[in-house]
């Protein structure tokens, strides 16, 4: 597979996922590092579900809600298999995102140029401390976070509403 600019790392990935959800939707906007660590966007307005974006356990964003968004390829290699892509969440800016009553915009997308996004889904961050319970490990070294997690997008998106042979969905 050619590799892109945006498919050059996780962290590029990201990056170029956030921008492209704060510009889709209206009511987000960009919050920078310098400005906050542990979260990506916030409301400016209500915001409510839709097709494209479904809310899980919430009807709707107040403004000013922290949003944290995280992507997660639709497939990702296991050694000699694949295997449905994980979220990866840090354990400090998630308990910053759970004190600020955040949440979190999840994003399936396929690895190819443009990310197509397969899947949206806006989530409490209260509901992802319950799916992340006892999935906790310790990343040691030099890396800035101690701990973090793994989340397969099943446990967070209905597989029923993503389309793994498709692309842009949302």
């Amino acid at each position: 597979m050619s590799r892109t600019s945006e498919l050059e790392s996780p962290k590029a990935s990201g990056d170029f996922l956030e921008g492209e959800i704060v510009e889709r939707i209206d009511g987000l906007e960009y919050v920078g590092d310098r400005t906050a660590t542990w979260h990506d966007a916030k409301t400016t307005a209500v915001l409510e579900a839709d097709r494209s974006l479904p809310f899980y356990g919430v009807v709707l964003l107040e403004p000013e809600t922290p949003v944290e968004i995280k992507g997660c390829q639709i497939r990702t290699s296991n050694g000699s298999r694949s295997t449905r892509g994980r979220f990866y969440v840090k354990r400090d800016p998630h308990e910053q995102l759970l004190e600020a009553a955040g949440m979190y915009l999840f994003v399936v997308y396929l690895p190819r140029p443009g990310l197509p996004q397969v899947a949206r889904a806006v989530v409490p961050a209260t509901i992802v401390d319950e799916l992340l319970a006892g999935r906790w490990y310790d990343v040691g070294g030099s890396r800035s976070e101690n701990e973090v997690a793994k989340l397969a997008w099943p446990h967070v998106i209905a597989t029923d509403s993503v389309d793994e042979t498709r692309g842009e969905r949302a």
